[in-house]
């Protein structure tokens, strides 16, 4: 039950990663187009290093530490975003939760 609990807020994670990225995007202080190519490009862009090398069915099998480093690096621009759009306390609870949920997906190896 707590597995699937860890693995239902883990993607609660991931879509708040994607949302928080394209609402930087789309916010950014630029023109219109600028601002629908960041929005939908960079969400789109993370979705598919995600899907790639990150998510379970990835195509591209990499070290766990290449992984972690990856998805580090996602969740820190997801994170920056938050910090840059004014949501400085969610953004510090975001990346709190994420790393604890990452903890949890290690230890009981519930990744591939």
């Amino acid at each position: 039950m707590f597995k699937v609990l860890n693995l239902a807020i883990r993607f609660i994670l991931e879509l708040i990663l994607l949302f928080s990225i394209g609402y930087w995007g789309f916010h950014y202080d630029t023109g219109l187009m600028v601002q629908v190519v960041l929005g939908i490009g960079l969400p789109l862009l993370a979705a598919v290093i995600w899907g790639m090398t990150i998510s379970p069915k990835a195509r591209i099998k990499l070290p766990l530490a290449v992984v972690l480093l990856i998805e580090i690096l996602i969740f820190a621009t997801a994170t920056a975003c938050l910090i840059a759009s004014g949501f400085v306390t969610f953004a510090i609870v975001f990346a709190l939760v994420a790393l604890a949920n990452r903890f949890i997906v290690i230890k009981w190896r519930m990744q591939p």
